[in-house]
């Protein structure tokens, strides 16, 4: 670690239970939002079905390379990007009952990557993955472990007002699948990123504190951790650690 970067403590006793009693709100909200996005994506993909058949027959009537053709090729592209978008919502929000089992990280990254690339209102941030070669699996809940990676996805770009980049790279340490996730930008003065260094206790309005504070409690569950690290040359990371299925 360069002599500019530096772990943040984490909470421990009473501010801990504050923290556990912020996540268990937290997992509440999401499991109603989750309800919320499913009944949501059913009522878009009802008539979107229709819209696309009905583009579909159009498509068969009209005469390629005329301006009426080109148009319901666009109207279709439309469509079938909503239809992505609804099944990838509808991916994150479904509801997981079953025990733990063998969860592949890297397909959980992709997945949430995808997710907030599709849902990001400002396309001002760019998102970059870096994933080792070999396969990082784990045991746990894999809406669980989503649910993480979303929250440190939010978060760096929040850092990022004026864009910039979100890295988020897997690797393995030994018994261990370790998460990075990093924002770096330009302008972006060390103070702008204060707000994520007290990501485990805030209840600041504008943030998303209390789902780090869900994420860490998460972590903990799955048998990791997570912490906060400060580089003035970096930006703001957060690094999730989980022990390999093997190795547990």
């Amino acid at each position: 670690m360069s002599d500019h970067a530096a772990a943040l403590p984490l909470p421990s006793g009473a501010e801990s239970s504050t923290a556990d009693r912020e996540a268990l709100l937290e997992a509440g909200r999401l499991s109603s939002l989750g309800e919320l996005v499913r009944g949501f994506a059913h009522e878009i993909n009802n008539p979107l079905f229709g819209m696309l058949g009905l583009v579909e027959l159009l498509l068969g009537e009209s005469e390629a390379g005329t301006k009426s053709h080109e148009r319901l090729l666009l109207a279709r592209q439309s469509g079938l990007e909503i239809k992505r978008i609804t099944h990838t919502l509808v991916e994150f929000a479904r509801a997981e009952s079953e025990a733990e089992k063998l969860v592949a990280l890297q397909e959980v990254a992709q997945g949430v990557v995808e997710l907030v690339r599709c849902t990001s209102a400002g396309k001002s941030v760019e998102l970059r993955e870096r994933y080792c070669r070999e396969p990082l699996q784990v045991f746990g809940s894999p809406a669980r472990l989503s649910q993480v990676f979303l929250s440190l996805l939010v978060n760096a770009r929040q850092a990022l007002p004026a864009g910039g980049t979100v890295t988020l790279q897997l690797e393995q340490d030994g018994d261990w699948a370790v998460a990075q996730c990093t924002d770096s930008g330009p302008g972006i003065e060390p103070e702008a990123r204060a707000h994520l260094f007290e990501p485990f206790s805030t209840t600041k309005p504008g943030g998303t504190g209390l789902g780090l504070a869900a994420s860490l409690e998460i972590a903990r569950a799955h048998g990791g951790d997570l912490i906060a690290l400060s580089s003035v040359a970096a930006g703001a990371t957060f690094v999730l650690r989980l022990p390999i299925a093997e190795a547990r």
